[in-house]
This record gives C-alpha cells, structure tokens and sequence, in this order.
C-alpha cells in the first residue's frame, strides 16, 4: 500500500459512497474499488460491508480508519515541520525546565531562538523532574533540563553548568544570624522540600546532603516549584534547600546560606531522547 491508497480509503471512509470518493480523489470509480480490494487483500481484512444500495464500514475497517487517520496526520504535519525546519521559516521547539533553569540557561536560549529563526515558536514549561522524563518519553516536550535528574537509558544528556545549593531561612529564623558551618544544627527544623516522587534525583541529593550530617530532613510541606518553596519559607512555614540560582533576583523576607564546602553540587543537565538527537542537535549545541 502507499499513502495516496489511505487517503483515497479515508475519503470513502467519510463518504461511504464509492461514486462520490472517486468524484472528489478524481479517479474513476472501477480504478477506486480495486485499490479497495487491493488494500483490504493486503491488511488480510474486510474493510466495508457492500450491498447495492449502501457501504458502511466494518469493525476493523473503523480500527483502520482511526489508526492511518492518525499516521497520515502525523505524516502531514512532519512533511510541513520538515520542510519549514530546514528553510528556517518557522517550527515549534517546546522546552520543559526547572525553576532554577529559568534564572539562567533557559532566557538566553530563547534570546538565541529568536535571532536565529525570528518565526519559530517556543513553549516553555516548568516542571518536576519526574514530570519532565514523562513529558519527554510521551513527546509532549522536546528536551528538558533539570538538576540531579536521574535518567533512563533512552535519554541522551549533556551537563550544562554545576552550582552550588543554598540553606534558605525565615528572615526571623534564630539561625538567621549565626555562621553555619555544621548542618547538623538543622536536624530539627521542618524542611519544604519536593516530593520524593516528583523530584526523581534532585531530591535524592538534598536527603544525601543531610544524611551526611546524620539526620533525616523532617518535612512538612512538599513544593515541586522554587516560587513557591520560598513563599512557604517566608511564612516561617520551615526551611528548605535549593540551588543557588533558584533564589537569584528574589526580594523576600529570607535568610540565604550558600553552602560553598558542600561535595555535592547543583549539576543543571540538558536531556533528550536518543533517537531524537540528530533532529535536535541544532538546539542542543545552543546550550
């Protein structure tokens, strides 16, 4: 089969009638009931049921026209991106990030984009880590970037910068004005931290962080998003942990920490999906 015959059967599909398609496809009407038949001898189905008066299509026939519905549509728009992609007229880029990604990579490529292809559309998309590997997997985002992110081996990924994480206080909090250097002063706070779920790697390192300074952070609030992490901590909702850059450009009533001796870093990573990386390797060297 090519995908002129599952066009030409689409358009019986929303005719049932064999004169009216072969009118529209400009074919005559024998030339359309063989490819029919030829279509139907080849998926090893029957697709319409015919009589002399009317057509109407099968169980399998609605399975196949939803399916090759889908394939051609799909087909059609990678035809159009295709072309568009490679005259540098216009296409979509969606990027799924972090909070942090947004107080640093993120604007400059979008400043890049847009000079580079004025036409081109972005979406941007703050996420969880966890969330961003979904998106990514089910194609509803074109790459991702995030910290400490653990990934499967169908992504592909390329560490952008390494920073380093930052202790956020209430402005009221009686730490506030004291030198911290042992973080196990902070084995009883309340922590504001993502879930464990969503923050899949990030999350990981802020527990490794306070296990080597032998305690489990109790937490009482969970937050996949820095904004709003910091408005808890404002509130003197509990503390929390976040990289640096997170924080860049806040005016809020909190106390900031940079825990510059730690060994474990805030490590920003850019990641794709392996197969698609020759498609988005023009994207990804903008990084």
């Amino acid at each position: 089969m090519d995908i002129q015959q599952i066009k030409n059967f689409l358009v019986l599909c929303d005719t049932l009638n064999f004169r009216k398609a072969a009118e529209q496809i400009n074919i005559v009407q024998p030339a359309l009931s063989r490819q029919i038949q030829l279509l139907e001898n080849e998926v090893g189905a029957l697709l319409f049921n015919r009589s002399k008066r009317t057509v109407s299509l099968t169980a399998a026939g609605i399975f196949f026209q939803k399916e090759s519905g889908r394939i051609v549509q799909d087909l059609d728009k990678t035809i159009i991106r295709t072309g568009q992609l490679h005259n540098g007229e216009a296409g979509e880029i969606k990027v799924a990030h972090s909070s942090s990604a947004m107080n640093t990579v993120v604007p400059s490529f979008l400043v890049q984009l847009k000079h580079k292809w004025p036409l081109f559309k972005t979406i941007v998309q703050e996420a969880s880590n966890f969330r961003q590997i979904e998106m990514l997997l089910a194609r509803k985002t074109d790459i991702g970037i995030a910290p400490n992110i653990i990934l499967p081996p169908e992504i592909n990924s390329k560490i952008l910068y390494k920073e380093n994480f930052v202790l956020i206080l209430p402005g009221n909090h009686p730490l506030a004005k004291k030198r911290i250097t042992d973080l196990s002063i902070l084995k009883n706070e309340i922590f504001i931290l993502p879930q464990l779920s969503t923050g899949t790697g990030y999350v990981e390192t802020i527990l490794q962080i306070c296990q080597a300074y032998g305690f489990k952070p109790k937490v009482a609030h969970e937050s996949a998003h820095a904004a709003g992490v910091l408005r808890l901590v404002e509130a003197g909702l509990g503390i929390s942990i976040e990289p640096i850059s997170s924080v860049r450009g806040t005016n809020m009533n909190i106390k900031l920490i940079e825990l510059k001796t730690l060994p474990q870093k805030a490590v920003m990573t850019l990641f794709w999906l392996q197969e698609r990386e020759d498609e988005l390797s023009k994207f990804i060297k903008m990084f």
